[in-house]
Parts: C-alpha cells; structure tokens; sequence
C-alpha cells in the first residue's frame, strides 16, 4: 500500500483527530469525563477492555489540542483530571454505600466520596499528564510517554497516603483467563503499564507533522498488538497446566448479615446464632477448615466467654479461622487490631493456635486521619462508624506481612484482610519463610459496598494475588463473593445460598478440596523488576521515535 493511499484512508481518523483536539473550554472537559466515565467498563464485572482503547485513544487526542494552548501545563491537567473524575466517580460510586447505612448520620456527608474521592485522585493523573506534557509531540513518542507517566502515576496511587489503587488498568483482563497470567512475570503494576500502552496505541496513527511515514506512525500499533498476541499465546498455553488438589477440606462461611441488622443492638447475638446453625447443619467432617469472614461478629470474639463456648461445642475436631476486633492495653495506651485467629479444638475449650493483626489499613477509615496528613482530626468524626468500628483511636498496624503456621493443624498460609488483597508486596513480602505458604486465606466485609459493583471489583482484585503468587485463594466474604480460587486466578468453586436465612440476610457456604500451589512465578521472585525495565524501554522508544 502506498503511502498516499494510506494516508487518504486514515483520512477520517485524522478528522476525528482534529475534532477532538480543538475541543475547548468545558467541552473538553466534559468530553474528557464522559471518555473516563466509557472506560470504567472496563472493570469487574464487565471486563470489556477494548473500552480502554477508545478512551484512552481519544484522552491522548484531546492531550494533543491541549500541548498546543499557551497555557498548555494548567490544559493538559485539566483534562487528564477530568478524565480521571470520569473514571473513579462511576465506577467507585459504591463508596458512597456506607454513608447510606444510618443516611440520618451520614448522608450529609457524601461529598466526600463523590466528590472530594474522585477529585483527589484524577488529580494524580491530571499532574502525571501535565508532567508528560514536557515531552508530548506529533510523533508516536507521545504514545511511549503516556503509558510512561500514567504507568508512574498508578504507582504512586498505590502508595499516596496509605495507597488506594483500585481498578489499575491491569486488572480489566479477566482474571483467571489468558491475559492475566502475565500478572505472574511483572506484577499488576507492570500489566496495568502495558495495558496503558497496548491500549493507547492506536492514537499514534494520526500523525500531524507535514512529513510522516506509515511505518512509523504504526509502530506502536505493530509493538501492541505483538505484545497482545504473545499474551494471549503464552498465557492460554500457562493454563493448560493440570492442578492438582490436597487431602485438605476447606468449609467457607458467610452469615450474609446486612450491616445495618449486624449493628443493631442484637446483632451480635443473631449473627453469632446463625453462624453456630451453620457450623451444626452445613455437612463437614473432622479436619476441616472452616473460615468466616472479617469482623464475623460484632463483639470481639477472644474476649467473650459466650462466643468461645458456643464455638468451642461445635467444632466438633475442625480448625476456624475467623475475622475479629481485638484490643490490647500497650505502654500509650488502649490500641484496637483489626485480626484474623485461627482456633482449634482444645481438651476443655477452643485454643488460640494462630493470629494476624492487619498490616495495611484503609486510610482515612481504620487509620486515622491524624496519621496521614496534618490538621486532619476532623475526619474521624465524619466517617461512618463502620469504618472505624467504634474505635475512635483507630486501629493499629501489625507489625508486618505474615505467613501464619499454626501448629501443624492446617497448612501454612499468607493471610489478608479486606483491603491488603489490593496490594502485591502482602503476598510476595510476607514473612517469616514466605516459600512455605501453601496458600492465601483472604477475608472481607463487602457489605458496605453495596449490591452493585464494589463487590465484584474487590473479588476481581484478589484474584490477581493468586496468579502473582501461584497460590490458591480462600476468599471468604461478608455479603459479597466467597469462592475459593488456583494459583492461576480461576474459579474453582462458589458459595452457595443455604437453607434457614433470617429476612434480609444472604448466607453462603462453600465446601471445596483446596488446590495445590503452582512453581514459583517470576513476580515473586524478581518483584517490579519487569516494571522498571519496561519504564526505561519506553523511555528509550519515546526518544527514538521523538520528533517536537
């Protein structure tokens, strides 16, 4: 094909191009929202990716009218954040779902989450943008160059006061399918930096400089889809591996108490009865693992005789690992743990044989707004008591990652509570003797996120920390999805709904043979290395493809 031919044929992309790029004003911007808002179907429970590549074609579009403004620092920004606003408002809205909870208290309140949320992190890639703006031009290089800084920029969301990175592009693929297995070589940050490329390439076919070949406008596009197809290849050859299953039962529970019901004043009691129920009805053997999910019951559990005799009658020879509130009285005073214990059957009562203490902590929530940013105090009193759990000192950290080997009654496992699952370093740095652990146990209270799509998102995440790690995956979890999970992200079974709910309540209980840990993976070996040396391999086609 000649070079005229071709270039008569992109003829109509160059004139949407051109649309795009002289959009000004608030037309930018809300043209920039409604691309953000388009792309959040690329996220659990949808996971339509290719979504990404018409949004993201047409942000690097309207990011070519903006380097040609005067002031094109404060256009690029405004654009990448309105983009970003886009994105985090529709698909985060469920965080606005415990405000709703007791709406008498808090619904005045929901502009934090809708708005200062979304606000707050669209800046992040608003100033990642105009940061990559210093080196935006015609050329494909700007492809290179964005991938680069929003690469960057997810990163930093994941450490930024506490980390919050939910729905990093990396996790769109579907997990468990081809494409997420190249979460096992580089990590999530490093899929989601690819994904960022691969998706954004197609905006590189329009080239505006008076003299351009096809060749190199179409380098991205020829680097995209090599990278899509040894992916996919590679990754669907990964699963055809055979994975084999241990002599280990895993029982999971979920009362499926709504969290209004679970913090009314007999809410202990009911939960704690629907759970001895399940532990009585639901068929088991001896030597199960049954696991409850966190926070299972509203008081702490070690401190309350009721609980423990009740628990301890009928466990009839299994282990329970189960989601508490505890407090311990230190040197500064009373501090509160957001903890996962593992009981067994003792001679004359349930023993104490395994715990955690929550390392990552939801910022803002768990931990207090004092200890992320200055003059902060007065976010403690505006969340919902959910959050904080009736603990207005917040909870304090754990010490640490940990593998858990609990007195050779189950086997070694990493655990992590609720918001850990987000974070690739919970798994791959877990100590002592993280090559023990033969599986991840991860427990949720999903009821505050709603019946929409915060549940799915959640579950979408943890998954990847089953391909990074090759570990299967427990997953046990308040209202939202149970399931157990293979070291390749895949569904091995589900809870299902039993017999005998309260109104209103959704209990669930799976019974499933735990599968057998896969070889290593590079991620776990190597950590981000593949994440700063892809950095630099863009860096590197950026300025060989750079023209101003």
């Amino acid at each position: 094909m000649s070079e005229g031919t071709s270039s008569h044929g992109l003829g109509a992309l160059t004139g949407l191009h051109e649309a795009i790029a002289r959009l000004e004003g608030k037309a930018a911007l809300g043209f920039a929202a409604l691309l953000g808002v388009f792309s959040a179907l690329a996220f659990a429970p949808f996971h339509l990716t290719p979504t990404l590549a018409v949004s993201l074609t047409g942000l690097v579009w309207m990011l070519d009218g903006a380097r040609g403004r005067q002031k094109w620092g404060q256009a690029m920004f405004l654009r990448g954040w309105a983009f970003g606003v886009g994105v985090f408002l529709v698909s985060m809205y469920w965080t606005a779902m415990p405000f709703l909870v007791e709406p008498e208290r808090h619904a005045v309140f929901l502009w934090l989450p809708l708005i200062v949320l979304p606000a707050g992190l669209g800046a992040i890639w608003g100033l990642a943008i105009a940061i990559g703006g210093a080196f935006w031009s015609s050329s494909p290089s700007r492809v290179f160059v964005f991938a680069a800084v929003m690469g960057g920029a997810e990163l930093v969301r994941g450490v930024l006061f506490g980390g919050f990175p939910w729905n990093l592009a990396g996790t769109s693929w579907v997990p468990g399918g081809a494409m997420s297995q190249l979460a096992s070589i580089g990590g999530v940050y490093w899929l989601t930096m690819m994904t960022l490329f691969v998706m954004a390439a197609p905006a590189a076919l329009v080239d505006t400089r008076a003299h351009h070949g096809v060749l190199g406008r179409s380098l991205p596009a020829i680097l995209a889809v090599a990278l899509i197809g040894f992916g996919w290849a590679w990754g669907a050859q990964r699963l055809t591996e055979e994975v084999r299953f241990t002599d280990k039962t895993v029982l999971m529970m979920d009362a499926g108490i709504p969290q209004d019901q679970k913090a009314a004043r007999n809410g202990h009691e009911r939960t704690l009865a629907r759970y001895v129920s399940l532990m009585r009805d639901v068929q088991s053997a001896p030597g199960d693992i049954m696991i409850w999910p966190e926070g299972a019951l509203r008081q702490p559990l070690l401190t309350d005789p009721q609980a423990m005799d009740l628990i301890s009658a009928f466990l009839n020879g299994r282990v329970l690992v189960v989601g508490t509130v505890r407090y311990s009285r230190l040197e500064s005073g009373l501090a509160a743990y957001n903890s996962l214990a593992v009981l067994r059957q003792g001679q004359s009562a349930a023993e104490l044989v395994g715990l955690y203490d929550k390392h990552r902590l939801v910022p803002f929530g768990e931990l207090p707004a004092v200890r992320i940013v200055p003059f902060a105090e007065f976010f403690a009193g505006l969340l919902p008591e959910a959050l904080q759990m009736d603990v207005n000192i917040g909870f304090t950290a754990g010490s640490q990652p940990t593998v858990l080997l609990p007195q050779d009654t189950m086997p070694p496992f990493i655990p992590l509570i609720c918001y850990e699952g987000l974070f690739p370093e919970m798994v791959r740095k877990a100590q002592p003797q993280r090559d023990k652990a033969e599986w991840i146990i991860g427990i949720s209270n999903d009821s505050w996120f709603g019946a929409g799509l915060g549940p799915a998102q959640h579950y979408a995440q943890h998954r990847y920390r089953a391909i990074e790690s090759g570990l299967p995956m427990a997953r046990v979890a308040t209202r939202g999805i149970t399931a157990m999970v293979d070291g390749f992200g895949r569904e091995v079974d589900r809870g299902r709904p039993v017999y005998g709910d309260p109104d209103g309540w959704r209990s669930s209980v799976a019974r499933v043979s735990l599968p057998e840990a896969l070889p290593t993976p590079p991620f776990q070996r190597f950590g981000p290395t593949f994440y700063w040396l892809s950095l630099l391999c863009l860096g590197g086609f950026a300025f060989l493809s750079w023209r101003r």
